[in-house]
């Protein structure tokens, strides 16, 4: 065996390596990530605003009034 072959070999075998463990990390990501788990918050219908009182920062305390948190669409 030339070193050549030995080297063509070894890459090879390091590329099937590589892209069992990317299939099985894949495999595994895609098990986990069926979605949170518990009670869902209902929709709210397009075009539903509602203000929302803070429940607590971990900048600041509940009663922080510098906390700016918006949710927003650009409208075209």
């Amino acid at each position: 065996m030339s070193f050549s072959e030995a080297s063509f070999t070894g890459t090879l075998r390091t590329i099937a390596v590589l892209v069992i463990l990317w299939w099985v990390l894949r495999l595994i990501l895609r098990s986990n990530a069926k979605g949170p788990v518990g009670p869902q918050p209902p929709q709210r219908p397009k075009g539903d605003v509602r203000i929302e009182p803070a429940q607590g920062n971990a900048r600041g305390g509940a009663n922080d009034p510098d906390i700016i948190d918006a949710d927003f669409e650009e409208i075209k």
